[in-house]
């Protein structure tokens, strides 16, 4: 190849820079987290999280549009409005309901039991009780939180609400769901106090995957725990407080069609 043809690759921004221009609550929507959000209690947001988590599959629109039908049909303060619905009630009032593979009934199992776990305490507290402190990250505690959830059910939940990571897999809504309690910034609201953001994983998905690829962060191929524990360790290494920082800034072009990921990222 002669000499001028040759084109040096873009110099990529700097994840601060990104930080800068993206973490910011214009960028939020359609993004989920913009329904958690909308509350301002720390037990509504909690609830908030929990469902949009589980839903977020799919398209970004889609995802919020369902969870706000979700939440309506537990009014303003839907934490305090599940603490004393009626089963019956509420199964009526999600019978209409079907998002991708999950129906009304997927969702009363799945409120059924958040219900029956806020009803014995924080939920924070269940999860720091499974912890365990010796280990590198949260992935054991988050097992614990899912399995806890599933236990605590009045009805069957199948396996496809929130993702186990003791089954390997990256489980980045469950992930995601711990970066919005935990986190707290301009866009992460962090209602619960007592973690320890250092030990959040990436919720991996496509959109962070193809970024940490971009900036080396990420080799594996299969979008797996190990995978996420891979682009974690890399971000570790730039932020060991707060590995999840750039989690959002960096699935903003993944998110919001008009962004261009090659502009995004570059700085050429």
């Amino acid at each position: 190849m002669p000499l001028n043809d040759y084109q040096a690759p873009p110099r990529l921004k700097t994840l601060e820079e990104l930080y800068a221009r993206y973490n910011d609550p214009a960028w939020l929507d359609p993004d989920p987290l913009a329904v958690v959000l909308s509350y301002k209690r720390p037990e509504d947001m909690e609830l908030a999280g929990l469902v949009c988590a589980a839903l977020a599959l799919g398209n970004a629109g889609l995802i919020v549009k369902a969870s706000r039908f979700v939440l309506s049909t537990l009014g303003p303060a839907p934490a305090a409005a599940l603490d004393v619905m009626d089963a019956a009630a509420l199964k009526d009032a999600l019978s209409a309901f079907r998002y991708r593979f999950f129906s009304g009934d997927d969702l009363l199992a799945y409120l059924s039991g958040i219900r029956a776990l806020r009803r014995q305490g924080s939920l924070e507290s269940l999860f720091l009780s499974c912890d365990d402190p010796s280990e590198p990250d949260y992935a054991k505690a988050a097992s614990g939180l899912v399995r806890a959830l599933r236990a605590a059910s009045e009805h069957s939940w199948p396996g496809n609400l929130l993702p186990d990571p003791a089954k390997g897999s990256a489980s980045k809504r469950t992930f995601l769901f711990l970066r919005w309690m935990v986190r707290k910034d301009r866009v992460d609201p962090g209602p619960w106090s007592r973690c320890d953001p250092a030990r959040l994983v990436v919720p991996l998905d496509t959109h962070m995957a193809a970024a940490c690829r971009r900036y080396g962060f990420l080799k594996r191929k299969s979008l797996d725990l190990s995978a996420a524990r891979e682009a974690g360790a890399a971000l570790r290494l730039i932020r060991p407080e707060d590995p999840l920082r750039y989690d959002f800034c960096m699935t903003r072009p993944g998110i919001r069609p008009e962004l261009d990921p090659d502009e995004c990222f570059s700085c050429d």
